[in-house]
């Protein structure tokens, strides 16, 4: 009997150390994904404005695979898995005075462990300002990573 209330509260509190170490593996993840972000500025915002005209006014979502270029399937792969442009407002989490929702490219990578990651180029014609919100609270967070650009984390949604 000892061993197994033994065995459940090593197991318990292994689970709690696990759980709490994502917390520092987002915020890592997300400043490395600034800092390229911010060294390759121009490339992203190229990369941006080529997806969203190959969208042509369309709600459309595409992945690295549909690239051709080298260099431009190596800065979509760093950004994310696949891509999204929302001409009109689609799925947003939160209302729009707290993160852009449309006009915008979303570069989206999912991770059991991290979550969702959502690196946000908004391309609206009226430019807004954003508060960053770093509480990581119920897995979410949102920063601003260079101008026009942020990153979103979210949990997975349960189905």
């Amino acid at each position: 009997m000892k061993n197994i209330i033994l065995a459940s509260g090593i197991i318990g509190l292994l689970f709690f150390i696990s759980s709490c170490a994502c917390v520092p593996l987002r915020k890592y993840n997300d400043k490395r994904v600034s800092r390229y972000v911010n060294r390759n500025l121009q490339s992203v915002y190229a990369l941006a404005d080529s997806l969203q005209t190959a969208a042509s006014g369309n709600k459309k979502s595409s992945g690295e695979s549909n690239l051709k270029d080298r260099q431009v399937k190596k800065i979509m792969k760093m950004l994310g898995d696949g891509t999204t442009v929302d001409f009109r407002k689609g799925y947003c989490p939160q209302n729009d005075s707290i993160e852009p929702c449309d006009s915008v490219v979303i570069f989206q990578r999912m991770s059991i462990l991290l979550g969702i990651r959502e690196v946000i180029y908004d391309f609206s014609a009226n430019q807004k300002s954003y508060r960053d919100d770093l509480g990581y609270r119920n897995y979410y967070s949102f920063r601003k990573a260079a101008p026009k650009i942020y990153i979103r984390r979210r949990q997975i949604p349960m189905m």
